[in-house]
């Protein structure tokens, strides 16, 4: 009998002693075995070296010597991944035990190029608050997943080996969205398989939507598709779901201009989107209301 393929798990850490333990746990739980996290301590000042050197010899633990912004420093976290496969886990997130079993069974059966699937949110103790369950179908999705993005990181595994021979690696410009802009360059080069079972926990912070991020959420999802825009084929080929995409940006604009206080601003970009989704037109006149801005923030962004 073949030795199953290796998996290398990412986890990037900056300060996470929090949750760590939990979530470095639910790897080791795992029904799949034969993984190795690959752990980048990204300058940590806390009891995150401690935590992770607690755990066996499965964990690689890596230290930087200063901090870098997310993208870079999974970059290097991927420099030192082995596996045939590359996962994902932020340290206040958690697999559930079959993850990686049904992932691995899935790549090693068809061509995918990468899988994910659906992810059960929980709040800071842990207690489920909704389940973010995916719609899109096998397949070439590139198109769907412009019109609808929906894949969890914490969900994601992907062939090492393609990312390799396309040199796709994390952009390092990008501060609040490395992830969509890298599983969006594979998508528009490879089938994706999609697990509509729940395959992780994915922690909502309420402290998560920060006044930067807020800022960063339009202009990097601008970033990423101007970069895939680049490709005239891919365009052409998928030239109404990049049209539908470029005009769902008036939706990401309105998150800055609500968290700046400029209302009638936020009130213009939904009126390009609110014959979309009915929502788009309940804030567009929610934004009439006399309502704080940290109001809005919590409803429209999900």
């Amino acid at each position: 009998m073949s030795t199953p393929p290796l998996v290398s798990i990412i986890m990037n850490c900056y300060n996470s002693e929090r949750f760590l333990k939990q979530a470095i746990e639910s790897i080791y739980a795992q029904t799949y075995t034969n993984w190795e996290i690959i752990f980048w301590d990204n300058a940590s000042d806390d009891s995150s070296a401690e935590i992770a050197k607690s755990f066996d010899n499965k964990l690689k633990y890596y230290s930087a010597e200063i901090t870098s912004p997310l993208g870079e420093a999974r970059n290097h976290a991927l420099k030192k991944a082995r596996g045939k496969y590359i996962a994902f886990l932020d340290c206040d997130d958690l697999y559930l035990p079959d993850k990686l079993q049904k992932q691995v069974e899935i790549l090693e059966n068809n061509d995918s190029v990468l899988c994910y699937g659906s992810a059960i949110v929980i709040n800071e103790a842990g207690d489920e608050l909704t389940r973010n369950i995916v719609t899109n179908q096998n397949g070439y999705i590139f198109d769907k997943l412009l019109k609808h993005y929906e894949i969890n990181m914490q969900s994601a595994i992907v062939r090492r080996d393609f990312l390799e021979a396309n040199n796709i690696i994390f952009d390092a410009a990008l501060k609040y969205s490395p992830d969509f802009n890298l599983f969006m360059r594979v998508a528009a080069l490879g089938d994706v398989s999609v697990l509509k079972e729940c395959l992780v926990k994915y922690r909502e912070m309420p402290d998560s939507l920060t006044a930067r991020s807020c800022e960063l959420i339009y202009s990097e999802r601008k970033y990423t598709l101007d970069q895939l825009s680049k490709n005239e084929g891919l365009v052409t080929k998928n030239r109404s779901a990049f049209d539908f995409s470029y005009r769902m940006l008036n939706y990401f604009k309105a998150i800055s201009y609500i968290n700046n206080g400029e209302k009638k601003l936020a009130r213009a970009c939904f009126r390009e989107v609110m014959s979309i989704k009915w929502k788009y037109k309940l804030f567009y006149f929610m934004l009439f209301l006399p309502l704080s801005s940290s109001f809005f923030l919590k409803k429209i962004v999900r």
